[in-house]
């Protein structure tokens, strides 16, 4: 007979605030057996488990709850969990794979290529070959760039006696090493070609040329095979990279593209193609960085044509865009057509009216200025008048319709993960549910925010972004193994996201790590330093919570609604320290804010000698 579940869950929560531990484990117990793919009912037993400091129950119990969040496609509450039965037991490396193919699923590559390699050495530790060989794989088709990555194949298909593939390989390795002047190394990889089959005809060519003392490919003769004819000419990998996009092979022409922008910084026909790659592939926030970078360069620059080319290219995908659009009047602007010039502006002052951008309140005014000098048809100006006076005029642009239907709350920030519809109070950092009830911390629970605006910068332009990757794996050393700097863009939203994941499974170290990497873009700088100062004040580290939100405040980027939350957050952590005096500087400068009007009455009681009961945030 099935239990009362509200009365277990009530006696279950007694028992564990009694410290009965082994008792609440028993009854959560019962509902698992009840409810087995509640990976909710697995983590609370698995915290449980940690607190009678039973962790290998403990990283079971985590791991049960993972496999339950990933089956139901909380991909993030997945990884999170997966990572805590890691923190318990550290030996369980198979937890490595899972983790890399939940970070491929969330965007992450290079987080996803470091559990695949932190695994791959793990199996070479252990002389587990073909093990090693498929995670190694793994490594190549996600970051086909990865040369040590292709290296460490090859050796393992030649220790698997898989000599054809081997092969193969290491000729791929030596064109990609040669077209980048890496000749000595190129000649590595053929010489181990020649080992496999000494009658190769590309390694012999280009082995002899080297002989000759000439040092480059274009010494070698070119022979009656396509293959020789590529190492004697140097790759197109910018017609390569477009191929690649053409069909769809996102992946690898990232790796191509990022490669060339190592060796020559800011190539716009790269950055270009770059943008067009993310554009297409759905990164729409990283593409409208790109494209309103690359844009306003070519405004600035007096090349319309290529101006007008990048605006249409993402206003095709994307119609509702206010930046482009804002772009686009700016370009008609320069054009001398004044006319469709308002009419872009129109379109955007619709859409900031629907839905403002937060931080910036007045924009939609200052447009609508330009409409004003700009525009000779007085029944648009007075339509758009009438609007911002809050009056109904019946005549709504026809991209402002498609941005009503869509339902998107105009006063809060919101983003979808996993399936769970979370919000965030565009005044606060609080998350609400979309029934408006605050969301319980307790709960393995997600937060996110969308950025303030997508003001490109050259930290997040998506232009040039790294991370690194293993140098040299060495099966008997330490893991893991020393790393060095290679190119792959970063997903910000995606790290960010992930740390608040991290936080709300009490994971503070893993959540700061990914907030350090968010707090990069500009788009997510103010909830990154914010999100870290929540994690280092839930380890009672206040002093270096408060020193973080202080060179914050100082920031120029710190401005708007999550400006007005950080100070909040700052008033609370100086309440914490008993500096009373700056936490009523800080809540002053919000005397409207949330509960602020109460804690400044209750402040000022404490500086005239009263004693005022009030309770600390925590």
């Amino acid at each position: 007979m099935p239990s009362d579940r509200s009365r277990v869950l009530q006696q279950a929560q007694l028992l564990a605030s009694r410290g009965q531990y082994e008792a609440a484990i028993a009854e959560w117990k019962k509902l698992a057996t009840e409810t087995p793919a509640d990976g909710t009912i697995h983590n609370t037993i698995g915290d449980l488990q940690l607190k009678r400091n039973a962790p290998g129950e403990a990283a079971s119990a985590f791991l049960q709850a993972a496999s339950a969040f990933r089956t139901e496609g909380a991909t993030l509450k997945a990884i999170a969990a997966f990572k805590k039965g890691l923190k318990c037991d550290p030996s369980r490396y198979e937890v490595y794979r899972h983790l890399g193919d939940l970070n491929i699923e969330r965007g992450l590559i290079s987080s996803a290529i470091q559990d695949y390699l932190t695994l791959g050495k793990y199996y070479l530790k252990e002389r587990r070959g073909k093990d090693a060989l498929e995670i190694y794989k793994k490594i190549v088709l996600h970051d086909p760039a990865n040369l040590h990555a292709q290296q460490r194949v090859a050796e393992l298909c030649v220790q698997e006696n898989q000599q054809d593939e081997a092969t193969t390989v290491y000729l791929q390795l030596g064109r990609e090493r040669s077209a980048q002047g890496r000749y000595d190394e190129a000649k590595d990889a053929y010489l181990a070609v020649l080992r496999i089959n000494p009658n190769d005809n590309e390694a012999a060519q280009f082995v002899e040329s080297m002989k000759n003392g000439t040092g480059s490919i274009k010494a070698v003769k070119p022979g009656s095979t396509a293959v020789a004819k590529k190492i004697s000419e140097p790759l197109d990998l910018l017609a390569e990279a477009t191929r690649r996009i053409e069909e769809k092979q996102y992946a690898g022409a990232e790796a191509i593209l990022n490669q060339m922008l190592t060796r020559e910084p800011g190539n716009p026909q790269v950055c270009q193609l770059l943008a067009r790659l993310h554009l297409q592939r759905g990164d729409v926030q990283v593409a409208l960085g790109e494209y309103r970078f690359l844009a306003g360069a070519a405004l600035r620059a007096h090349d319309l044509a290529l101006a007008e080319s990048l605006i249409q290219e993402f206003l095709l995908a994307d119609p509702n865009s206010v930046p482009m659009l804002e772009l686009s009047g700016a370009l008609h602007e320069e054009k001398g057509d004044g006319g469709e010039a308002a009419l872009q502006y129109a379109k955007a002052i619709e859409l900031l009216l629907e839905h403002p951008e937060p931080g910036m309140e007045s924009l939609h005014e200052e447009l609508f200025e330009k409409v004003r000098s700009l525009s000779s048809d007085e029944a648009l100006v007075n339509r758009l008048a009438a609007r911002m006076r809050g009056e109904s005029t019946g005549d709504q642009s026809e991209s402002v319709r498609n941005v009503s239907e869509a339902g998107a709350p105009s006063s809060l920030n919101s983003i979808s993960t996993d399936g769970e519809s979370v919000r965030v109070d565009s005044d606060s950092a609080h998350p609400v549910h979309s029934n408006g009830r605050m969301k319980d911390d307790q709960e393995c629970s997600l937060v996110g925010a969308v950025p303030d605006d997508g003001n490109p910068s050259a930290k997040d332009n998506g232009l040039r972004q790294t991370r690194v990757e293993s140098d040299a794996v060495d099966p008997d050393a330490a893991l893991p193994a020393n790393v060095k700097e290679s190119a792959v863009p970063l997903n910000y939203e995606a790290h960010y996201v992930l740390g608040v994941a991290y936080k709300n499974m009490g994971l503070y170290e893993e959540a700061k790590e990914e907030f350090q990497v968010s707090t990069n873009s500009d788009s997510f700088y103010l909830d990154s330093a914010l999100m870290t100062a929540v994690c280092l004040k839930e380890e009672r580290h206040i002093l270096q919570a408060i020193q973080g939100l202080e060179t914050v405040l100082v920031d120029p980027r710190c401005q708007g609604a999550k400006a007005q939350a950080i100070r909040y957050e700052l008033g609370l952590l100086y309440e914490a320290e008993e500096q009373w005096e700056k936490a009523a500087h800080a809540f002053g400068s919000i005397p409207s804010f949330h509960d602020v009007p109460q804690r400044l009455a209750a402040l000022k009681g404490r500086q005239v000698g009263g004693e005022v009961g009030f309770r600390y945030a925590s």
